[in-house]
């Protein structure tokens, strides 16, 4: 189990890193919230997150699984965090933003929108999901017209 665990963290984490090191814009959330709810959409919703769906399996009952599990979701939202905190850097979201925080509440609202999409095969939670959790982070817009712009919904 400990080397699905590794494959599957290894492929998803490198998938990530590929888009949120370049994460500096509430457009770029949109694109990266976009990307996963479009991949979720192939699947009608189905399967869930890879390290999710192995947390709901093996957490309870292997504490070394669930040990390795945790540090790849704390690198996947230290991704979101490092986006965050450029974003702050840069003057896009005001001092008082928590990039931790709200990198957090990000990770919740897409793993709560796997799980929701999964159930009812549809990816249309996931995107309710994370429109919320991304409203949350453009609250904390330095200049909350500009980000109101950005969406394009």
């Amino acid at each position: 189990m400990r080397d699905v665990i590794a494959l599957q963290a290894t492929q998803l984490l490198e998938r990530q890193r590929q888009q949120l090191q370049r994460l500096n814009s509430i457009r770029g959330l949109e694109r990266w919230r976009d990307a996963i709810v479009q991949g979720n959409a192939l699947r009608n919703g189905a399967y869930g997150c890879p390290l999710g769906s192995l947390a709901g399996e093996v957490a309870d009952r292997d504490e070394v699984a669930r040990g390795a599990l945790a540090d790849h979701f704390r690198t996947w939202e230290s991704l979101l965090a490092a986006g965050l905190a450029r974003m702050r850097a840069s003057g896009l979201l005001r001092p008082e933003a928590d990039p931790e925080r709200l990198a957090t509440g990000l990770m919740a609202s897409l793993q709560g929108g796997y799980l929701l999409a999964q159930t009812a095969r549809d990816p249309a939670p996931m995107r309710v999901a994370l429109d919320m959790a991304i409203d949350h982070v453009r609250s904390y817009a330095a200049d909350p017209a500009a980000a109101c712009g950005e969406g394009g919904r």
